[in-house]
């Protein structure tokens, strides 16, 4: 059985001392999801990483980290990159990519919180704003916007891009957090960056279990 797709999963939130509230939902999640994923997935076929920025600076960080990604699957023959993030080769890809397309096919999967959504409800699009709105949420904004400007997604061959097209796809999965009952001028804010409770943290890390069956799907095994 061969995996269709490699898997870097991201979650983008806030840090200490934000990194308990509502819009660092998206790492709660992670942490959630990262002990499951061991008896869910060939170790092999994923990788998982938390974005070190803030929330509105996701993007930058994120996109390094994920062309670094890139250059030890494409390194190793199109091989995968394992959890621990070391790169074993898989079947007899070449070990240079072509001009048209660079190593395996991707999916840069990013865990976010999802304003508006009942608490711990899962919501899964696929592809950037052409796909569908980000609805204003800055932190998936800068990833999009990083993405663009390194010619990565949608791939356009382009001097940032380095000529290389890679089979790139984007996997947005937003766990629910509720909405503020007020609609003051600072109540998405004040809601956003509060802490969640023993409740919405529970309600958020049970949300792991529907999103391994996503990234099981995602992955994919041919033959």
């Amino acid at each position: 059985m061969t995996p269709r797709r490699a898997l870097f999963i991201a979650s983008i939130g806030n840090q200490k001392p934000y990194r308990s509230t509502r819009h660092s939902a998206g790492h709660i999640l992670l942490d959630a999801l990262t002990p499951l994923l061991p008896a869910a997935l060939p170790p092999t076929t994923y990788t998982t990483w938390y974005s070190p920025s803030f929330m509105n600076e996701s993007g930058p960080k994120l996109i390094r980290q994920l062309q670094r990604w890139f250059e030890k699957l494409d390194g190793q023959g199109s091989g995968w990159i394992s959890s621990s993030g070391v790169a074993l080769p898989l079947g007899n890809t070449p070990a240079t990519p072509t001009a048209a397309s660079a190593g395996t096919p991707a999916t840069l999967v990013i865990l976010h919180d999802e304003l508006e959504q009942p608490l711990g409800k899962v919501r899964v699009k696929r592809g950037g704003p052409e796909a569908s709105s980000l609805r204003g949420h800055r932190g998936l904004i800068s990833v999009c916007e990083s993405l663009r400007g390194k010619g990565l997604y949608p791939a356009n061959g382009g001097a940032k891009g380095k000529g290389v097209r890679r089979d790139l796809s984007i996997l947005r999965v937003g766990v629910g957090i509720g909405r503020p009952e007020s609609r003051g001028k600072n109540a998405v804010a004040d809601y956003v960056l509060t802490e969640m409770d023993a409740r919405e943290m529970e309600a958020v890390k049970r949300a792991a279990g529907h999103v391994v069956g996503v990234l099981e799907e995602e992955v994919g095994f041919e033959g």
